[in-house]
């Protein structure tokens, strides 16, 4: 955990500005992490160097808010919070995310059915913008930028300060595993959940056809008489229990980064499912840092002497927002034309419509479907991604941008409102500093 005061952040900042400012010509931020999945290439960038803005500022107990760094991560954050009863409304499943990345692209976690996504739950920023300037951003200064920066993906300007609202947490968590074999029932049991809660969060996994699990988890002053916390942290894997249990306990900070021990069940990729390797590698290593760290080292440097042996696989790493009503026939058409398993299924509410650039309706609760996988194909690449978008498109839903998109620019105009977009760069990023959100999401930029 990280924790700096607020006249050296400022510093931080400023040095940053003037970086921006004595610069002419594209700028990018250099970050230390990245979540993002799709092809970029080594544009010609004067690179910003944001890695100082990492760290913790302050926290209210009273107001329940954290005043935190653009590249804050959520671990760090979390560590800060934890030992005073609270963390950040909405926290994202992996350590690695940042804060501000969260933010400016679109954060998710199984307590959003209450709470909404990421963005939602964060009260005012401040954004690094073109000229140099820093912008204090809220529903009532800048609300224009304040609304338009979700979605955005660093295109506009760069998050340097940013104020999360907090809730009270437990020390535990009582999870609660319910299988269902059927999908009409399984989405009613969600909206049943999504209309009337009675867990604190709530998502699930889908298996198969038959094979769905629907996870509610409430949290807990203590454990009851003879029951212990499990650890998914090292030998046993959390995603393989929730076919074998149906209750389970955790401690607070462990359901919380639940998911990150395997990246879910993206561990399998590079053999760290299997036990000889889960115990070579030890609690540590076992992170979706480590496993993003041997994905870039593959991209990189691939073994091209051994690809000719490997039948053609195309990456699809997606997650989609599909309205609950339409969330059965999406999930049976993903499964019959991409055929992806398991997949994530994290419901959440829409707090607001005036997100331009990411808007979703608030009249009904969404799902959140996340998958991640390749696909063996005798196809051009991007077939698959672009079944994906389709399938999207055809089911009223929205699909996040942190990872590969086929679209032209047509498609994805259409998608993202390219009149709030361009009214928002002519403000704020008037010469093109900062490359535009088509060009980075899309293409290589």
């Amino acid at each position: 955990m990280q924790l700096t005061t607020i006249d050296e952040h400022r510093r931080h900042v400023e040095r940053l500005a003037e970086a921006l400012r004595s610069s002419t010509g594209p700028v990018r931020l250099r970050k230390r992490t990245s979540n993002l999945f799709r092809p970029r290439q080594r544009a010609n960038r004067v690179l910003l160097d944001g890695t100082t803005l990492n760290h913790v500022i302050a926290i209210d107990r009273v107001a329940r808010t954290a005043d935190v760094e653009g590249m804050t991560t959520y671990a760090d954050l979390v560590d800060a919070t934890l030992p005073l009863g609270l963390a950040p409304a909405v926290v994202p499943e992996l350590k690695s995310i940042t804060v501000g990345g969260a933010t400016t692209g679109v954060g998710i976690e199984s307590s959003a059915f209450r709470f909404g996504l990421v963005h939602e739950t964060v009260d005012e920023f401040d954004v690094l913008v073109a000229d140099g300037g820093v912008l204090r951003c809220s529903p009532t200064e800048h609300a224009d930028l304040f609304f338009g920066f979700p979605n955005s993906y660093g295109s506009l300007g760069y998050a340097t300060r940013l104020t999360v609202r907090l809730i009270p947490v437990t020390p535990y968590v009582h999870l609660r595993h319910e299988r269902f074999s059927d999908s009409e029932q399984y989405f009613e049991a969600v909206a049943a959940e999504c209309a009337s809660p009675s867990c604190d969060y709530l998502d699930g996994v889908f298996f198969g056809t038959d094979d769905f699990v629907l996870t509610r988890a409430t949290m807990l002053e203590q454990l009851p008489g003879g029951a212990a916390a499990s650890n998914y942290t090292w030998m046993q894997q959390y995603w393989q229990s929730l076919r074998g249990r149906a209750d389970d306990y955790l401690s607070t900070r462990h359901y919380l980064w639940r998911w990150d021990t395997d990246w879910f069940w993206c561990s399998r990729n590079v053999g760290a499912h299997l036990a000889p390797i889960r115990l070579l590698a030890g609690p540590r290593l076992l992170s979706s840092v480590t496993y993003q760290k041997i994905m870039r080292a593959g991209q990189r440097y691939p073994l091209k002497a051994l690809q000719h042996l490997r039948p053609r696989e195309e990456s699809v790493i997606q997650d989609v927002d599909i309205p609950l009503a339409a969330a059965g026939s999406f999930l049976a058409l993903l499964h019959a034309e991409v055929g992806i398993t398991p997949v994530w299924i994290c419901p959440f509410r829409v707090m607001s419509d005036r997100h331009p650039l990411y808007q979703l309706r608030t009249d009904t609760p969404y799902v959140n479907f996340g998958f991640w996988d390749t696909v063996r194909s005798r196809e051009q690449d991007g077939h698959y991604n672009a079944i994906v978008e389709q399938l999207v498109a055809r089911h009223g839903g929205k699909k996040s941008l942190y990872s590969r998109s086929t679209f032209d620019e047509q498609a994805f105009w259409a998608n993202y409102d390219r009149r709030a977009y361009e009214a928002l760069k002519r403000a704020y990023d008037p010469e093109d500093r900062f490359p535009g959100l088509y060009e980075k999401t899309v293409g290589l930029g």
